[in-house]
């Protein structure tokens, strides 16, 4: 078995992170990195040839969370071609909802028969690897045209809220986006999964409480003031909900396991 990382089409690059390649018929390299996902959402495709060299189609399926271990168990003659998208991606370029795609697998043939059967054929007749990471990329290409307009206003709303997760955030990109707060609520719902606010409120607990890990403060106000909460109390209430802890606790006991 080989498999390579490689960097997506250049019209992709703002969407997925890599794409692996794995060949099962292929001698090894002398070296090789372990393969792992990390709990990235991911596109599938794993095809095999038999005997007289007619290819099958095993699986062709989009992963919300992390791809099940044996599905890099390719054994025989298989191919498999994975891509491994950034965040709140796949729902958009799919027209997907995100708490479904996360609940569980989608089935490319269910989605869209009629466009998968094209892929399938560009798959079965492709000679080389190589033709069918292209049959891929067209797919994903085409789909990103259809959905542009989605996959940048969320790209662009998660990265303004990470990096600025205050109360004010939700106004400010709403405004810049110049569209009414009930289609804000929906687009977002649907291809991130959660509300805007409690998407700014996770962001928010997480810069603070690597702020606090880091112990990069003085004072539990800094932490409070510095990522948008009205105060300490409000900074504390919130660190509890996400940790079941207080800051101090935290503190006192760092990352010592419950039973030392």
């Amino acid at each position: 078995m080989k498999y390579r990382y490689q960097r997506p089409h250049p019209s992709l690059t703002d969407y997925i992170r890599t794409v692996l390649v794995l060949e099962s018929f292929a001698e090894p390299d002398a070296e090789q990195l372990p393969l792992f996902t990390n709990g990235i959402p991911a596109l599938l495709c794993e095809t095999e040839k038999d005997e007289k060299e007619n290819e099958t189609i095993i699986r062709l399926t989009l992963y919300g969370k992390s791809t099940p271990e044996d599905c890099w168990s390719a054994i025989g003659n298989r191919t498999i071609i994975a891509y491994f998208f950034k965040p709140f991606t796949v729902a958009c370029l799919f027209n997907l909802s995100a708490a479904k795609l996360v609940k569980d697998p989608v089935e490319l043939s269910t989605w869209n028969p009629h466009q998968i059967n094209a892929l399938k054929t560009q798959l079965i007749y492709a000679q080389t690897t190589t033709q069918k990471v292209e049959a891929l990329d067209n797919l994903l290409i085409y789909q990103l045209k259809q959905h542009k307009k989605e996959c940048e206003m969320i790209r662009l709303i998660t990265d303004e809220i990470m990096y600025n997760p205050t109360t004010e955030i939700l106004s400010q990109v709403q405004e810049k986006l110049q569209i009414n707060e009930r289609s804000f609520q929906r687009l977002f719902k649907k291809y991130v999964g959660v509300t805007p606010n409690q998407y700014r409120r996770i962001c928010q607990f997480q810069t603070s409480f690597n702020q606090l890990r880091e112990k990069n403060f003085d004072k539990l106000t800094d932490i409070a003031y510095d990522n948008g909460f009205a105060d300490q109390s409000h900074f504390i209430r919130s660190f509890r909900e996400f940790t079941h802890t207080t800051p101090n606790d935290y503190l006192r006991s760092g990352l010592k396991e419950k039973n030392e």
